[in-house]
């Protein structure tokens, strides 16, 4: 089993570090994280099952060449490798320590600003400066380059799907963020946009 299987699982388990750290640290400070209000109902409770079914089977399929799992849940056209490429797997092991640091810096950068969800009772402070003066996304910049990276290590149709799928939701989601910001920061917020791309 080649070595780049291990840095997916590796680089997934780094994330979950750097986020709980930082939720751990801002938690010490009495800074709430989770917006005071959240839209929760009986609707969105099927979406909410399928979303972690999907993530489970993620995270089971970057795990079983770790444990050199030679079964999958899933059929196996769906995880069988579309490529081998070994140039393309060194751009995916790449492409996830660029996201690693940038994760790094992107919660370094937030201070005590960083949220899980909108509200505006809970915004924080506009961040526009450190790497924030180069994007104004990079948490889902970094989480997108993740996923990237995977699904070019562990080319299977799932991943590489997934991979689309978590790419088009988070740029739906920013779009939902933008108009947050708009509406809860104004004219600092849209001359911040002026100044800096929406990703790179």
């Amino acid at each position: 089993m080649h070595v780049f299987c291990y840095v997916p699982f590796s680089g997934f388990l780094l994330l979950v570090i750097f986020l709980s750290g930082r939720v751990i640290q801002l938690r010490k400070k009495n800074v709430q994280i989770h917006p005071f209000k959240q839209e929760k109902g009986i609707q969105q409770f099927p979406l909410f099952i399928a979303f972690a079914v999907v993530l489970f089977l993620w995270l089971f399929e970057i795990l079983r060449p770790v444990l050199h799992l030679s079964y999958s849940i899933l059929p196996d056209w769906l995880i069988e490798p579309v490529f081998q490429s070994l140039i393309l797997k060194s751009a995916g092991a790449v492409y996830i320590l660029l996201s690693l640091i940038l994760m790094g810096k992107t919660l370094h950068d937030f201070g005590h600003s960083f949220r899980m969800g909108l509200d505006k009772n809970n915004r924080g402070k506009l961040i526009t400066t450190g790497i924030f003066s180069f994007s104004r996304n990079p948490f889902f910049l970094a989480l997108n380059l993740f996923f990237l990276g995977t699904a070019m290590i562990i080319p299977g149709i799932f991943l590489i799907v997934f991979t689309l799928a978590a790419i088009v939701g988070s740029h739906l989601f920013i779009l939902k963020e933008e108009r947050f910001m708009l509406k809860n920061y104004g004219e600092s917020y849209k001359s911040y946009c002026k100044k800096v791309r929406r990703y790179l």
